[in-house]
């Protein structure tokens, strides 16, 4: 997803929830930047402080070197040296298994009604196109790939209903919250000074992260977070029984789409030099995420077909309707958020359902691609233009980011240190987002789901590991 889902669908989710529009505005925040805090602006020492303006003599309360970051926005770590922690913490969280014991079904987590609205939990099967595979990729590390299946993003998953229950205690226990802060760096600090606010701000914040990684699941299912052949696809048009080079797995490799502009299937080849809007990377650089097949899983108003390697070849391209998907992930968002408003269950009257149609208005609204627009600028008119209830702080979603999409915080940077005032969003967001990679990386061990392998997985950031003793079995 993009920004005009992560933040203005995520706000109006909100809203509807029962959040006055600041809290709206911040948990929207939250929620887009996760897309944001990446290693390339924010890799450095971190000093806590609590000045508010550039000083050669900082009131320093703490310090941490080693900051948990969102998104690794660095192409050459990115392609190279991709962190799955990070990918399958915060935009990929794996969901391609049979629920473990004690998972909450879907009744529990979202009511009899909003379960009975989206649709069912699906495993895919991921060996399907091993026969292929094993035809044009020799290397066994390729058909080695193919036991990560499990690793796919689904929605509904078991972890994803874990952390939807997780994050609706978190936004109704304040001793949860305290709890957490604890364990984090100048966590005292931040319990002993403007408590209130900071807890009122820590629990919005935890909220948008977990917001982004939900609605992720919806958008990104199917690809998982880690380099993985799983995430590449073959020709939409490839025939296995063909003797046509061309047409059996190598040269062009194309995806149909339609932009809702008409109701025909274009063709088209994604490349990395292409305009923005069909811009990505299928090579052999990076098998990670949905990379090859660019944005066409962030554009709510798209519907695309392709042949996912691991799918039966000989059977139909899968087709993939975003606006059905996004309709379900916004549904499923103004669950958590009138649970975590401490509502209820979320109840599909005649005004819910007035609301939905307006997302639906917004999530389907038409963007010709091939002009110069982009995906995510249309739909953020269009999310604007159809509730027109605006967020305190309104973003320009064509920046990566906007700056008033950036959470405060940040005083100075210099000299490799960062000056980070200690009850900020900024730093709140920081402790939100180590506190649900642990919740993550608990839940994957336990389960016996899978581990995280990379360094920035096994290093200590603001929170203790410590923190573990708050997941219960």
């Amino acid at each position: 997803m993009d920004q005009d889902f992560h933040y203005y669908g995520t706000y109006y989710a909100a809203k509807k929830g029962g959040f006055d529009t600041d809290e709206a505005t911040l948990i929207a925040k939250a929620a887009n930047f996760t897309d944001f805090f990446s290693e390339l602006k924010y890799s450095a020492n971190w000093k806590l402080v609590t000045d508010t303006k550039k000083s050669r003599n900082y009131n320093i309360v703490a310090s941490f070197d080693y900051p948990r970051y969102t998104f690794q926005g660095g192409m050459w770590s990115t392609l190279r040296y991709p962190e799955d922690g990070l990918w399958c913490s915060y935009h990929f969280i794996p969901g391609n298994y049979d629920d473990p014991s004690n998972t909450p079904s879907r009744e529990m987590v979202h009511g009899r009604d909003v379960a009975g609205f989206l649709p069912q939990f699906q495993k895919k099967d991921t060996n399907k196109g091993r026969e292929e595979l094993n035809k044009y990729l020799k290397s066994e590390k390729y058909l080695s790939d193919l036991k990560y299946g499990h690793l796919l993003t689904r929605p509904q998953s078991a972890l994803s209903r874990q952390l939807i229950i997780d994050g609706i205690l978190c936004a109704t226990n304040d001793a949860r919250l305290k709890s957490i802060l604890g364990y984090a760096t100048g966590g005292k600090h931040i319990l002993d000074n403007n408590s209130e606010d900071n807890l009122r701000r820590f629990k919005l914040i935890l909220l948008g992260i977990r917001a982004h990684v939900i609605a992720d699941t919806w958008a990104h299912q199917n690809f998982c977070g880690i380099d993985n052949v799983l995430n590449t696809y073959w020709d939409v048009n490839y025939d296995p029984k063909s003797w046509d080079p061309q047409k059996m797995g190598w040269g062009r490799q194309s995806i149909d789409y339609s932009d809702g502009t008409t109701s025909d299937w274009k063709n088209t080849v994604l490349s990395w030099t292409s305009d923005p809007n069909f811009e990505a990377v299928p090579n052999d650089s990076s098998y990670l995420g949905h990379g090859w097949i660019g944005h066409f899983p962030d554009f709510s108003f798209a519907k695309f077909r392709y042949r996912p390697c691991w799918a039966d070849p000989k059977k139909d391209a899968i087709e993939r309707n975003n606006p059905e998907e996004y309709k379900h992930a916004w549904v499923e968002l103004v669950s958590l958020f009138t649970q975590a408003k401490g509502s209820g269950q979320l109840k599909l009257d005649e005004q819910f359902q007035n609301d939905l149609n307006k997302a639906i208005k917004a999530i389907q609204s038409p963007c010709h691609l091939e002009k110069s627009v982009t995906g995510r600028k249309s739909s953020a008119n269009a999310w604007n233009k159809v509730f027109g209830d605006l967020p305190s702080t309104t973003i320009n979603v064509y920046f990566e980011p906007d700056r008033h999409a950036v959470l405060n915080g940040m005083i100075e940077m210099i000299d490799g240190i960062d000056y980070a005032h200690i009850n900020s969003d900024l730093y709140l967001f920081q402790i939100a987002a180590d506190y649900h990679f642990h919740f993550v990386k608990h839940y994957l061990e336990q389960n016996k789901i899978y581990t995280f392998t990379g360094s920035w997985s096994k290093q200590t950031s603001v929170l203790s590991p410590d923190v573990k003793k708050l997941f219960k079995d």
